[in-house]
């Protein structure tokens, strides 16, 4: 890959694992920050950036992440960290983030993979790297606005790529009126997802909508639009503020 060879070389940490993070625009490499103590930095590769951070390689064993998988708060960090450092380079420059816990043993398992997939990430940054995702939660009934978990947790990783309301049972009233918003919401996104929401209180539905970076006032006119019909229905929206793609990678 001509455009990945080009360039000065790149100098790795030695003995370390690389959790690689997002891709995002050259104008990016050198950028370097502190998340929750972890090191972040983005790397030239060709033309383009990498987001990374440098680990313990026995921490970051494919055994040893897969056994800490099971564990909450190890994995919670972890979402924090992907989240806080893909939204602070954000305002810098196009960023799309890659799934949680991204990781390479070496680093040469890292570039063997971006020559492999250089076009591939290009075209994403490309497509990806200018929109942002919002999140609408529909409740019957009063409910403060989701939170607890990092966000790749408590939307990304329980999302499907179901793209119609999901069945429940209310009134018909309050169907209709879960199907409309809904509908108003995908019009104006590029794609959606369904999110997951078994076992939450109330919840109709949550969705991800991929939207234009000048779209985002537009999808909350939408959805502001229905809040007065919704009322008497006693249903509530929550419309999470506007992030990078962590759910459409």
């Amino acid at each position: 890959m001509s455009n990945l060879a080009a360039g000065a070389p790149r100098v790795y940490p030695v003995g370390r694992a690389v959790l690689l993070l997002g891709v995002c625009a050259p104008a990016l490499a050198g950028r370097r920050i502190a998340v929750d103590g972890r090191r972040v930095q983005a790397m030239r590769m060709g033309r383009l950036a990498l987001l990374l951070s440098f680990v313990d390689q026995a921490s970051y064993a494919p055994e040893e992440i897969e056994r800490k998988r099971c564990d909450p708060a190890w994995l919670a960090i972890e979402a924090r960290v992907l989240e806080q450092a893909v939204e602070r380079v954000r305002p810098a420059g196009p960023v799309v983030p890659f799934p949680l816990l991204t990781s390479f043993p070496h680093a040469a398992d890292l570039e063997a993979l971006a020559r492999e997939r250089y076009a591939k990430w290009s075209r994403s940054l490309t497509r990806l790297g200018v929109k942002r995702e919002c999140v609408v939660h529909l409740f019957a009934g009063p409910h403060a606005p989701p939170g607890g978990e990092p966000y790749v947790l408590r939307v990304t990783q329980r999302a499907t790529r179901a793209t119609r309301v999901p069945a429940f049972e209310a009134p018909a009233a309050t169907l209709e009126h879960a199907q409309r918003v809904w509908q108003a919401c995908a019009e104006v996104a590029t794609a959606t997802r369904r999110v997951r929401t078994a076992g939450r209180r109330g919840a109709l539905w949550s969705g991800a909508f991929l939207v234009g970076d000048d779209e985002v006032e537009k999808l909350a006119g939408a959805l502001a639009s229905f809040t007065a019909a919704g009322a008497p229905l006693g249903v509530t929206a929550h419309l999470e503020a506007p992030r990078a793609p962590f759910t459409f990678v």
